[in-house]
């Protein structure tokens, strides 16, 4: 479809963290495949939280909306979003199998050649596998992150009121900054010279585990040792993906904008599709 304007139906693979907008107030960035399994695409500016309740949506949900090729922004994947055109259409309650067909086609043997694609095709978006062996979940203190990093996540709590509709709550904000360092699953084709990677994490899930966790187990103490164990111990052991991003600010720079674990191999699935 190549019109101005495209109704189109998109499954949502990550919500990064919210990032104020003089213009929008708050809004959070989505990553997502269209239903024909062809474009992976970034979805922007959407004010999730100011979304309706019944149209607020979650991981592999189906949505329908119309969006615009970005003008402001040069990333080919990059599309303007009507918000008001958002409508949940199915809920993503897909097997294993399913959700790994959906992402497989755009996983990239290294970070290195999604380097090499940005530059010569101007690529911002892709998913590449850790070897799982060099895994290590990192914790931070916020304040001890590097400036690169606390510029990105300390840009949402300079929020923008609307003038027009009650003010959102605000988010409370992060003591920690979470991490991981890798090498990656294809390191012979990994050209980059910072190896191992080590990348802070933008999903929105890292943030919410972290303040669900102090709610639950109350202590700092535990709530930090049961994000250990959830990020270094069991999400890694479930042929865990990372969604890599550049930001419009550094459209040479990916970052870690969400993760993506399964059950399923896929490259178990890739060699079970050549056999038939």
């Amino acid at each position: 479809m190549q019109g101005k304007h495209q109704k189109r139906r998109v499954r949502i693979l990550v919500k990064a963290f919210p990032q104020p907008s003089t213009k929008h107030e708050e809004t959070v960035c989505c990553a997502g495949v269209t239903e024909d399994g062809k474009q992976l695409l970034r979805l922007f500016p959407i004010r999730y939280r100011r979304l309706a309740k019944d149209e607020q949506f979650d991981r592999y949900d189906l949505v329908e909306l119309t969006m615009t090729k970005a003008t402001s922004d040069t990333r080919p994947e990059s599309y303007h979003v009507d918000e008001a055109s958002i409508r949940l259409i199915e809920k993503g309650k897909l097997a294993d199998e399913s959700k790994v067909r959906l992402w497989r086609p755009f996983i990239a043997p290294s970070i290195g050649v999604l380097l090499d694609e940005n530059k010569a095709q101007g690529r911002s978006l892709g998913i590449i596998k850790p070897d799982p062996a060099s895994l290590k979940f990192l914790i931070k203190e916020a304040k001890d992150s590097s400036a690169d990093d606390q510029e990105v996540a300390d840009l949402v709590f300079n929020q923008q009121a609307s003038l027009l509709e009650d003010p959102l709550k605000p988010l409370d904000k992060p003591k920690h900054s979470f991490y991981y360092q890798f090498t990656c699953a294809d390191p012979a084709r990994c050209t980059c010279a910072n190896n191992p990677h080590t990348h802070q994490v933008h999903d929105w899930e890292v943030q919410a585990t972290y303040f669900n966790y102090m709610h639950k187990y109350k202590t700092e103490e535990e709530t930090l040792a049961k994000m250990m164990q959830a990020y270094q111990d069991n999400i890694p052991t479930r042929n865990l993906h990372f969604i890599m991003g550049t930001m419009a600010a550094h459209p040479r720079t990916f970052i870690v904008i969400g993760l993506l674990r399964s059950g399923v191999d896929p490259e178990e699935l890739a060699r079970q599709g050549e056999l038939f």
